[in-house]
């Protein structure tokens, strides 16, 4: 897949890497939001606090989650997530549209 600035693939990032963005989204995550109890995957990072992560439910869904780097877990709406159905919808609704957005293109 070609990933479009300001979307990263966090492939090539090490374990801890990873680690440190599961650990926040678990902490962040309050009863009731969408992603709460899921089990997730970070895949790639946007601009600013934003996230790409694989929710590991068999559905294909992926979801953009902006972090808020509290130091515990937020109140609903927060953190504000978008679930895509797949990587394609999330190409087309986000990641082109942010690549488009961006000074130069």
């Amino acid at each position: 897949m070609e990933w479009l600035d300001p979307w990263w693939s966090t492939e090539g990032m090490d374990t801890h890497f990873h680690e440190t963005f599961q650990r926040q989204l678990e902490l962040e995550v309050p009863p009731g939001h969408p992603l709460f109890g899921v089990k997730v995957e970070l895949i790639g990072r946007g601009s600013d606090d934003d996230a790409l992560f694989k929710l590991l439910d068999g559905t294909g869904r992926v979801a953009v989650v902006h972090l808020t780097w509290s130091k515990g877990q937020e109140r609903l709406p927060w953190p504000r997530t978008t679930i895509y159905q797949d990587m394609q919808e999330f190409i087309e609704k986000c990641m082109r549209p942010d690549h488009q957005d961006r000074p130069g293109n």
